[in-house]
């Protein structure tokens, strides 16, 4: 598996669940650099597909975040 570039200039995602783990790697088991909150927005510039869950590189390069826990704005 490879990790996918996003759309040209990315794409923007919205927080859905409370509190959401930024990952080092597209891994669960990764270790957590930060969190994010719901309700806030973020870009995202990868997708990487780590046994079904899709994961999403924030353009920050906080890490990434698994995008079933967000929503497109």
């Amino acid at each position: 598996q490879t990790v996918t570039s996003a759309p040209a200039a990315g794409y923007r995602v919205r927080i859905t669940t409370a509190t959401l783990n930024v990952r080092k790697d597209h891994s669960a088991s990764s270790a957590v650099t930060t969190t994010v909150k719901r309700g806030e927005v973020y870009t995202i510039v990868d997708e990487y597909n780590n046994g079904g869950t899709m994961w999403g590189r924030l353009k920050s390069g906080a890490g990434w975040i698994a995008l079933r826990y967000t929503e497109k704005v």
